[in-house]
């Protein structure tokens, strides 16, 4: 058995046992391709404050929704049920977030709240959003007719507001 070390030494050529012969190899150091400086972000380690959301007051007709708020080291989460969904009635959903820096990963669940149900089984409708304080809507929700239940998920451990709501278009 052959072992072969190599060695490098700056400004070298190296040779290589190929069954070719020998093949150099290009120094690297000031002048090469490979020394360019990288690309350098700009991300600034303290984003600043988080963007204010606002939750929209109640209106008539209003289906569901819930506000959470940094409470502590933790969150407070405030559902408040509305009436129930009409039937052929169209919905909005609008659902917004604050947290120090925007992320993705947040979403929210639409479900049946029926009596006994609540907690239970999978969501009539989800859909993620970014948490970047900006206001989110999807328009022209149609849902079972009775009652349903919003909800918000991956919130990040930051967020300081967020809401989401059922109203009638």
């Amino acid at each position: 058995m052959v072992v072969a070390l190599l060695v490098l030494v700056p400004g070298s050529v190296v040779a290589g046992c190929t069954s070719g012969g020998a093949e150099p190899v290009a120094p690297t150091g000031a002048g090469s391709a490979l020394s360019a400086t990288p690309d350098v972000s700009l991300t600034p380690v303290d984003p600043g404050p988080p963007p204010v959301v606002r939750v929209p007051a109640p209106i008539a007709g209003e289906v569901a929704r819930v506000v959470v708020t940094r409470q502590g080291a933790g969150k407070a989460f405030r559902n408040v049920a509305g009436v129930p969904v009409v039937e052929g009635r169209t919905y909005t959903v609008e659902v917004a977030c604050a947290a120090g820096r925007p992320t993705d990963g947040t979403s929210y669940a639409v479900y049946d709240a029926a009596p006994g149900t609540w907690g239970h089984g999978e969501p009539l409708y989800s859909r993620p959003f970014p948490c970047d304080g900006a206001v989110q809507r999807t328009v022209h929700l149609g849902l079972p007719a009775g009652r349903v239940q919003i909800d918000v998920r991956g919130l990040p451990e930051d967020a300081v507001t967020a809401y989401a709501l059922i109203r009638p278009e």
